[in-house]
């Protein structure tokens, strides 16, 4: 008979044997051997999300000489479906992480549902602007109205615009919805004029692109003095709060825009991702940090780990058990985090339960796919979610 030890030894050997643990080793730094690949993926070419993700790869290869395989996604569901499927480890993620443990939007349909999702490490969006060209008659959100505003697959990106729209207390059926096919499309657009307005990423390749055309680049400004549409966006996405955005194609601190951020991107993994390979992440993107942040302002300004623990406060996901070992290590765990942690993985395991009961009950009823989203959110709502 083969003990358990020797078991968790074979197991152990099959796994190294597959790289599925921690790929092929590379280099150690101090106790821990590294991987010589990840594979991550994140925002299409062309998006900041892309463009930061490349740079910290960059100071990986350059530090340790990890390479990093990055997928380009333009909208959410490609983004995480690798990790669903073990092909990537990390998804360097939008708000798209809190609808994903949520089972909202484009995961409130059978084949997904709350996920049990951890979160890496959290920076700082270096604004969710709005952009129009300099030569449209578009100054403030209240001018959005009657003009072709983007409307993006993922509800992630649509959102944004949305925001925009509810601060000027307008809806959808007050602008023309244009739907356009992915994040860096609706930038495109707006540049070549065949919409008005999407979301612009301020330290986007294309921002810079833009802004250098002759007709310029314009953002709309939200003022922080406009209490009340203030009221009505933070209600509509209480996620969002106001910045100002000082870094990115038009922008300094002499300029800077009074616009909204939130957690971006989210590095993100599932609840089965190994603690070890967490750790490491974790520890990488903190002490590579030297490395990677002279690369371009936005990471210098967005991606310090004191942004990431102010944004931790606000942002509703737990943190995966390696960085918080990690954290524990450099002192930064405290027991306020813990209690707070636990209250997220309580409500992912709540949403879980409900879920499986919620499922059961439409395979019952004979519930049809198309009409199952509505079901969920309605039995979700009624649970007090």
């Amino acid at each position: 008979m083969v003990s358990r030890k020797n078991l968790s030894l074979l197991a152990w050997g099959l796994a190294l044997a597959s790289g599925s643990i921690l790929g092929i080793f590379g280099p150690a730094v101090g106790q821990i051997s590294l991987p010589k690949m990840m594979t991550w993926t994140a925002y299409d070419v062309g998006s900041s999300g892309y463009m930061q993700v490349g740079f910290i790869s960059e100071a990986l290869w350059e530090k340790y000489k990890i390479k990093i395989r990055i997928i380009p996604a333009g909208t959410d569901l490609p983004r995480v479906y690798p990790l669903r499927l073990k092909d990537a480890d990390v998804a360097f993620h939008g708000v798209g992480s809190y609808f994903m443990q949520e089972g909202l939007h484009d995961y409130s349909t059978m084949d997904w549902g709350p996920q049990p999702v951890r979160a890496l490490y959290l920076a700082q969006h270096a604004g969710l602007c709005f952009g129009v060209r300099g030569d449209s008659g578009i100054q403030t959100a209240s001018d959005l109205k009657g003009k072709r505003v983007a409307y993006f697959p993922t509800y992630a990106l649509t959102m944004i615009s949305e925001a925009h729209l509810v601060f000027a207390g307008l809806t959808w059926a007050d602008v023309k919805r244009v739907d356009v096919p992915a994040y860096a499309a609706g930038m495109k657009m707006v540049m070549e004029g065949k919409i008005d307005a999407a979301h612009i990423n301020p330290t986007a390749s294309f921002a810079y692109e833009f802004a250098a055309m002759p007709f310029g680049l314009r953002y709309v400004s939200l003022p922080f003095a406009d209490k009340e549409g203030w009221a009505r966006l933070k209600k509509h996405a209480p996620m969002y709060s106001p910045m100002k955005a000082t870094i990115g194609a038009g922008l300094s601190a002499e300029k800077p825009l009074e616009t909204l951020t939130y957690a971006y991107p989210v590095a993100l993994a599932y609840d089965f991702l190994p603690s070890e390979k967490a750790y490491i992440v974790s520890k990488l993107l903190y002490e590579t940090f030297p490395i990677y942040a002279p690369k371009h302002k936005s990471l210098e300004a967005y991606w310090p780990l004191e942004k990431f623990l102010e944004l931790l406060e606000d942002y509703p996901l737990p943190l995966h058990e390696g960085t918080i070992r990690y954290l524990k290590e450099i002192g930064k765990w405290t027991p306020e985090r813990e209690a707070m942690n636990k209250e997220r993985l309580k409500r992912q395991a709540e949403l879980k339960k409900l879920w499986d009961a919620v499922v059961a009950e439409a395979l019952e009823k004979k519930i049809k796919g198309d009409d199952f989203p509505k079901f969920w959110l309605g039995k979700r709502a009624a649970a007090g979610f």
